[in-house]
């Protein structure tokens, strides 16, 4: 990361795990301030912004062009409005910020009055919509899906390695394959339908890994609980999370093992 005095001062960049770039930001003296840019894994632009000494509008990208957020920043705080997209387009929120605190509508145009330099709300904010078990549903349907698009299989049949004996195969924290593997006979003995290992990218000798396991489940509530107490345990492992943390009814539980 390029600083100076300690602070970020040039252009940072980030890349996927496949080595395709994935974002540049600049800075100048601690604050963004030039054109920035986001790329997806195949290396499509996705878009870019400007800022201006830390003013400006921070955006983000779902990977497939559908925008993630907007950030209204003035001189590196955030101040106007923020909002958030789920990847089909749906919005998640929107705030309203003052100096990097969240505030009403109305106090922030007392304060916009008072302090030109801050940007003009245009049109009623929506709010933050509420958490109910139909929105919180939708929301991990939504990304459970864009899971399942990206690279993806059965992790059973990727542990064993589709035949192929020299390409070594990692998942998550385990240190071990035959750990990792022993974990998924297990959630498959609780009575999980399907275990699917998803986002999977390898390094240049071919080796491969993974990060990501959707647990397909069944209808039944005791089999359901069951696989919810294995991945429990992985979680005191300290070794991954799971979501959604209660039953909402979904049909895949997710793993995070990064």
């Amino acid at each position: 990361m390029p600083l100076r005095k300690d602070r970020r001062h040039g252009v940072v960049r980030s890349w996927h795990k496949n080595g395709v770039l994935a974002g540049e930001e600049v800075y100048r003296n601690g604050l963004l301030h030039g054109v920035c840019r986001q790329w997806n894994e195949p290396g499509r632009l996705l878009g870019k912004y400007r800022m201006v000494n830390g003013t400006g509008i921070q955006r983000a990208w779902h990977d497939n062009g559908q925008l993630q957020s907007e950030l209204s920043t003035v001189r590196g705080e955030f101040s106007g409005r923020s909002r958030m997209w789920l990847r089909d387009g749906t919005l998640l929120s929107e705030r309203i910020y003052l100096h990097g605190r969240i505030v009403s509508a109305e106090g922030y145009c007392e304060a916009a009055k008072k302090d030109k330099s801050l940007p003009k709300l245009r049109g009623q904010p929506a709010g933050a919509r509420r958490t109910n078990l139909a929105s919180e549903y939708r929301i991990h349907r939504v990304f459970t899906k864009w899971l399942l698009g990206k690279s993806s299989g059965d992790a059973a049949e990727w542990l064993h390695r589709n035949g192929e004996a020299k390409a070594a195969r990692s998942l998550g924290r385990f240190k071990r394959e035959g750990d990792a593997v022993k974990f998924v006979q297990a959630l498959y003995r609780a009575g999980a339908t399907k275990v699917v290992v998803s986002d999977i990218y390898a390094n240049k000798s071919g080796d491969q890994f993974a990060d990501y396991l959707l647990v397909k489940l069944p209808k039944g509530a005791k089999r359901r609980k069951a696989i919810r107490n294995i991945c429990a345990q992985l979680q005191k492992r300290k070794l991954g999370a799971f979501e959604p943390d209660k039953d909402i009814g979904e049909n895949y539980l997710f793993l995070s093992m990064s």
